[in-house]
Formats: structure tokens, sequence, C-alpha cells
């Protein structure tokens, strides 16, 4: 079996076409880590100059972010034969959850990436001001994607109140983190 990431785009983008059941997961993450990557240019545009401790602390994160997207790319990919291999072998709640912190995972981070490319707004170069609002909003939408996706795998499994119990927590967490985002309506005033 490939790895997701290591097809290119046009093979990615045909692969997602191509299946039997929608990928949106592996959608989701991929679009996150894109925006994640044009951020993170747009900080090291930024400070090519100098970077403080805080800053460098914070382009390291945000290449951290970048990889862990891509790896929930791969792993969501891969999720539905595994949520099938583990009902198959009697472990069907083992895979909702399987189904279910995907999702909550890569909205948590392309939250966190959002939030972080905030805090630069102060910092950033004229050159790449506006394309640093891109990549926010585009993160800020990932993780409102990716809510939806948690909230219809719970839909969807409504009757598992395990899965409900331990989710439903994060959903409300993840709610008020993406609800706090501040991605810009306009980049004209």
């Amino acid at each position: 079996m490939s790895i997701i990431t290591d097809h290119t785009i046009a093979d990615f983008v045909e692969e997602v076409s191509q299946q039997q059941h929608a990928m949106a997961g592996a959608v989701i993450a991929a679009s996150a880590a894109q925006a994640a990557a044009l951020g993170l240019a747009c900080m090291q545009i930024s400070c090519e100059v100098e970077m403080g401790t805080a800053v460098t602390q914070s382009i390291e994160r945000m290449s951290h972010i970048q990889s862990e997207l891509l790896a929930w790319c791969s792993r969501d990919a891969d999720a539905i034969a595994e949520y099938v291999a583990l009902r198959d072998a009697g472990e069907t709640l083992a895979g909702q959850r399987l189904l279910c912190q995907g999702p909550a995972a890569v909205c948590q981070i392309a939250a966190e990436a959002a939030r972080i490319l905030q805090d630069f707004r102060p910092s950033v170069v004229e050159r790449v001001r506006d394309d640093l609002e891109m990549s926010i909003s585009l993160l800020a939408g990932a993780a409102r994607t990716a809510l939806l996706l948690l909230d219809s795998n719970l839909r969807i499994w409504a009757a598992e109140r395990p899965l409900l119990a331990e989710f439903e927590p994060i959903l409300d967490t993840l709610l008020t983190d993406t609800t706090a985002l501040t991605p810009v309506k306009r980049i004209r005033d």
C-alpha cells in the first residue's frame, strides 16, 4: 500500500475521486497541511533578517504542524480499511473511535496553526501580508470542516453512548476554539 502523501497533487486528487468511499478526512488534512505550509513560508519570509526566540519556536511549531497534518492525511486515507477490519474483528467501537480521533486532531491542529499565524500578524512583512491572511482563512476553514466531519460521524453513530460521552466534550471544546479564530473577511478594509 502506498502512502497517500507520497503522491503528486494530481494523483491524490484522482485517487480521491475514484474511491468507493468518501475521503473527507484525508482531503481536509491535506488542505490544512498546504495552508500551514503557506503560513510557514510567510513567517520565514518575514523573518529572513532576524528572528527572536519566540518567533523561532513558532516557526518550528508550524513546521511540526505541517508534518502532523500530512501524517493525519495518510492515516485517514487508510482509516476506512482499518475501521472495517476492526468492525469485522468485533471491535466496532475502536473503529468508530479511530474515525472520530482523526477529524478531532486535525481540527485542533489546524486551529492551533491559525492562532499561531494570527499572533504573527504584527510581524509579517508587507509583501506576504495578504498570503498570511489567506493561510489563516484556509486553516480556519479546514478546522471548521474537520469539526463538521467529527459531528457527522457522531450523528451516524448516535446510538453509541460511550463514543458520544468521549467525543461530545471534545466537539464542544473544538467548537469554541474554531469560533475564536479571526480570519479577515476582506483584504481591503
